[in-house]
């Protein structure tokens, strides 16, 4: 009996003590626990930290859940990453923001209300949004008439998210928002924001196209050698500047949807009325995602030189290469294959030209 008794007890540490040792295991996924006080089923959605080319693609990466129970354990990816987080519960709508990576997330629901507590690296990050008041500049992006003091915040941003990447130059999140806010920046300021990220940042999914631009604003500076491309037209017969060697050629990135572009339209066909095409070639690059609404807007503008679109998900993305941020984007290449003139929005195309080709 004696012998049972210390057998039984045995058992009971042993178990004990693996329970002790599985539960001191350190964490290395990202869990979402919900709790849902007892209310009806619902439907959990994390939209995707990605850069997505079309609504196929968001949907694809756009993570669903069914919430079935009064708690529900769901497990993601480790991707350090800001998300947008949607949970339908019955008839009410409950929208957050988790700071993923590797951790534990509890998002509980009491009162119609949503409370969410996170790992130590979710806190840190989502008190860093607040300093520097990130949803209140959101907000303002949208806003058409803006007071003084609502101006000021817009345009000290820049200046002040350096300021705090320089403070916590390993922080993900931080790569996230700088990603948004420094896309469209010159090449000093590029320069600045890369730099001030710590070096193990650098291969980051954010940092990464910072990167490359910065690398690609170089490569088509004036001067430079233009990139080669090989695109096809709305009737399939593939068009490549080489073809034009010997010729000036003026590339025109465009879209369907951009207003500017449209404007820009009766010029550019004045100046194709104005030269030979021995003399100068023109080429409109299209960005657009959508095939068909290239197709419409081509026969609807009718325009009378050669169409191509730069299909990304093809991976051509002639317009990385480009370092196109903005639409109508505008390059003059020299018959030897030179980028000599890029057009500055304030500036008189035609008259631009004629420096060049009235030699």
């Amino acid at each position: 009996m004696k012998k049972l008794f210390f057998l039984v007890l045995g058992l009971v540490m042993s178990v004990s003590a693996c329970k002790k040792k599985e539960e001191s295991k350190p964490l290395n996924t990202c869990q979402i626990e919900i709790h849902t006080d007892g209310k009806e089923n619902g439907v959990l959605t994390i939209l995707p930290y990605q850069r997505v080319q079309n609504k196929e693609e968001h949907n694809k990466l756009t993570i669903k859940d069914s919430i079935k129970e009064n708690i529900t354990k769901i497990e993601i990816d480790t991707v350090q990453a800001l998300r947008k987080v949607i949970l339908k519960i019955g008839n009410n709508s409950y929208n957050t923001e988790l700071f993923t990576g590797v951790g534990k997330f509890k998002l509980s629901i009491k009162n119609n209300s949503l409370k969410v507590e996170g790992p130590a690296s979710h806190n840190e990050f989502m008190a860093i949004k607040e300093e520097l008041r990130v949803p209140e500049i959101e907000k303002l992006r949208y806003k058409k008439e803006r007071s003084a003091e609502e101006k000021n915040l817009i345009a000290n941003f820049p200046d002040k998210l350096i300021k705090t990447i320089k403070k916590y130059p390993t922080n993900s999140g931080l790569a996230q928002i700088a990603y948004s806010q420094f896309w469209n920046a010159d090449a000093s300021k590029l320069d600045e924001v890369i730099s001030s990220f710590k070096n193990s940042l650098k291969n980051n999914y954010f940092i990464q196209p910072l990167v490359e631009r910065r690398k690609n604003i170089d490569l088509v500076a004036v001067g430079k050698t233009a990139p080669l491309f090989t695109l096809k037209t709305p009737e399939g017969k593939n068009i490549s500047i080489t073809d034009f060697r010997g010729k000036y050629v003026l590339i025109d990135f465009w879209a369907y949807w951009c207003i500017p572009c449209i404007a820009g339209f009766p010029e550019l066909k004045e100046i194709r009325a104005s030269y030979s095409e021995e003399k100068l070639k023109m080429i409109s690059i299209s960005t657009d995602k959508n095939y068909d609404k290239w197709i419409e807007a081509v026969e609807k503008h009718k325009l009378p030189w050669e169409q191509v679109i730069d299909d990304a998900s093809l991976k051509v993305d002639i317009s990385t290469k480009y370092s196109v941020i903005a639409i109508p984007h505008l390059v003059l290449i020299s018959p030897e294959g030179k980028i000599i003139y890029k057009h500055k929005y304030k500036d008189n195309l035609t008259e631009e030209l004629k420096k060049y080709l009235n030699k």
